[in-house]
């Protein structure tokens, strides 16, 4: 039982003193407690029943003065307790914190953002109020019992039957109530994490769901799982309720019962009225313990059930592992070709096992300074395939290889200088815009930092703002449009200037003028670094030296624009339902390169549709177009 508690005392050894020292003053205090009751007993039989009002005013002085001293290390073992809790709950939250950090991208997958939320908070406070209380109250109760045991069995042993009965009655009572709590606490706290599932989700797509007129659906599905909460919130509610009228309840017939068959003894002669007093005192010393017992155990059930959530992310062991020979290599001589043998990867389920492979059989070398392009239908494996370059995920068979080293073999801490990544979603952080372009390198100078601004076309708002550089970022970066957004986040993956640079759908959200400049100004700022572009659009990825076409996680086809157009029936598909059909006439005789980046970019003020005929006209085979007055040769 509480064996997940157990576990964290052992792992915990921080902070002990405050623990220690908290049990001293929760001792002191008992004893105080103790003396306190004994001296009922005097006050009664010497004082009372005496008459003699110099034993009651010297009684009650000593009561009074002993009370006081009690509060006082009470206060202290309360001090102290809430210090070693605040010191578990910080520990918890912070292991927990540094793992998820450690965690790869296949680890993440398996644990939704929200409920690592609510593991962090939720269940590290459940944890936190467990602790707090078992220190303060769980040890001073079996203390109390004990010692109000042995009082009783010296005081007035006729009556410790009575004592004995009512202890064993509480105890069947809190065996009963507190039956499958556990549990109750713990489909709580998962049904917790489905509400914060939805919030999460209907906050971060609030405008998507006013654009389509969702909020009447969006209520129903918040109510449908906050009633599912609410209901598992109840269950173990219902028990608790019970747990404080069945104990007053047996105070009131233990202490009915001990004044009646006490009372007998009184008029018997047997024991004195003040003996009756003091037991039952100690009587109350003996439930009032056990109701602390039964106030603590709902939060140690809760507690256990919210340690062992937190342990699951605490036990979850990263699927990228360091090898322990790994050498740190040379970057700056680092020429980024880029080779996959006949690399396989599949996503692991919950046990760990790969179900299903998203990509097989790929074998592709990526020459120095090469632009490639990576094309294919969604769910293709576009990303997937970029993604183990970086080693966010490890392939399952073949290797992945960077200027000929595994990238297995190269330590984690030295990716973010050979790689620079732009993600499909453009994730700002809050703070300000140099932070975000220097996040991964904040030891660059701004020139540097200029210059990729520059590069990613985000000097161009950027330079407008009258903060600049310093600009504040918003929370996730809403206070940028999305393509100001994803140009910051290219500037981000430039700055360090990487040997190997990856941009992962990264322009989706800028127009064609817009997203040729920034090929063009990346081209010229990283002639030398291979340059990796995945793309839905068609146009990103023209000019490439070579486009690796995708299709159901296997490579079909390789080569340039040209090549692909003349030889393979899915990427003419692609073209066509993109760019519009093609001139037969041209595709067979002239092989010509399709138009640069600069070039889409000098005439990226044409409409949409006039552009599109440009491209289409320049990838058939025209050796010249005229725009207006000008006639560009290629």
């Amino acid at each position: 039982m509480y064996e997940n508690f157990r576990r964290l005392l052992v792992i915990y050894r921080g902070a002990r003193s405050p623990f220690v020292i908290s049990q001293v003053f929760l001792v002191v205090s008992v004893l105080l407690n103790l003396a306190i009751v004994a001296l009922n007993g005097t006050l009664v039989n010497e004082g009372v029943q005496q008459g003699n009002i110099q034993v009651v005013i010297g009684t009650a002085i000593w009561m009074i003065g002993l009370t006081l001293v009690q509060t006082v290390f009470a206060l202290g073992n309360t001090f102290f307790a809430v210090l070693f809790a605040e010191g578990t709950a910080n520990f918890l939250r912070t292991s927990t914190y540094r793992k998820v950090q450690m965690l790869s991208f296949g680890n993440l997958d398996r644990f939704r953002t929200s409920d690592l939320l609510v593991r962090l908070t939720s269940d590290i406070n459940n944890v936190k109020l467990a602790v707090l209380y078992a220190v303060m109250l769980l040890f001073q109760a079996p203390f109390m019992i004990v010692a109000a045991v042995l009082m009783a069995i010296v005081l007035l042993p006729s009556m410790l039957w009575l004592m004995v009965v009512i202890m064993a009655i509480v105890s069947l009572v809190l065996v009963l109530l507190l039956r499958g709590v556990q549990q109750m606490f713990l489909d709580r706290q998962n049904a917790l994490d489905g509400v914060n599932n939805v919030l999460q989700e209907a906050l971060a797509g609030v405008r998507v769901v006013k654009a389509f007129v969702r909020e009447r659906f969006e209520m129903e599905r918040f109510a449908s799982t906050t009633s599912t909460w609410f209901d598992a919130a109840l269950r173990p509610a219902y028990r608790i309720a019970l747990f404080v009228p069945s104990l007053q309840a047996l105070v009131y017939i233990g202490t009915a019962a001990l004044y009646y068959f006490g009372g007998q003894t009184v008029l018997a002669g047997t024991t004195n009225l003040g003996e009756i007093v003091v037991f039952s005192n100690v009587l109350s010393m003996v439930v009032v313990p056990m109701a602390m017992l039964a106030f603590i155990v709902p939060f140690l059930e809760s507690g256990e059930a919210s340690v062992g959530r937190v342990f699951e992310v605490l036990d979850e062991q990263p699927e990228i592992v360091e090898p322990e020979d790994a050498k740190p290599i040379d970057v700056s001589t680092l020429r980024g070709r880029i080779v996959f043998e006949n690399a396989a990867f599949g996503y692991r389920d919950g046990t760990g096992e790969v179900a299903k492979l998203a990509l097989q059989g790929i074998s592709l070398t990526i020459e120095p300074g090469q632009t490639v392009g990576f094309l294919g239908a969604t769910g293709s494996g576009k990303s997937t395939l970029v993604n183990l370059i970086p080693r966010f995920y490890d392939v399952v068979e073949g290797r992945v290889m960077i200027d000929g080293v595994d990238v297995r073999a190269i330590p984690r801490r030295q990716f973010d200088q050979i790689v620079g990544v732009a993600l499909q979603e453009a994730v700002l952080f809050s703070g300000t815009v140099r932070g975000n372009v220097l996040f991964g390198r904040p030891d660059l100078d701004d020139d540097v930092m200029v210059a990729a601004a520059h590069a990613a076309d985000a000097a161009s708002f950027i330079e407008r703002i009258p903060e600049q550089y310093d600009a504040p970022v918003a929370r996730r970066g809403t206070n940028f449009s999305g393509g100001q957004r994803q140009r910051l986040s290219i500037a981000r993956a430039l700055a360090a200037h990487p040997p190997i640079v990856i941009l992962d759908d990264s322009t989706s959200a800028l127009d064609m003028a817009t997203e040729a400049r920034v090929q063009a100004a990346v081209e010229e700022l990283l002639a030398s670094s291979t340059k990796l572009y995945v793309a839905q659009r068609i146009s990103t990825v023209l000019t490439a030296d070579q486009i690796v076409l995708l299709d159901a996680g296997r490579q079909v086809a390789v080569g340039n624009h040209t090549e692909l157009l003349e030889n393979s029936p899915l990427y003419r598909e692609i073209y066509e339902s993109q760019l519009g059909k093609i001139e037969e006439q041209s595709l067979g005789a002239n092989k010509q390169t399709p138009p640069s980046p600069k070039t889409r970019a000098a005439v990226g003020g044409q409409s949409t549709m006039t552009r599109r005929r440009l491209v289409l006209r320049c990838a058939a085979g025209w050796s010249t177009f005229s725009i207006g007055a000008h006639v560009l040769p290629w």
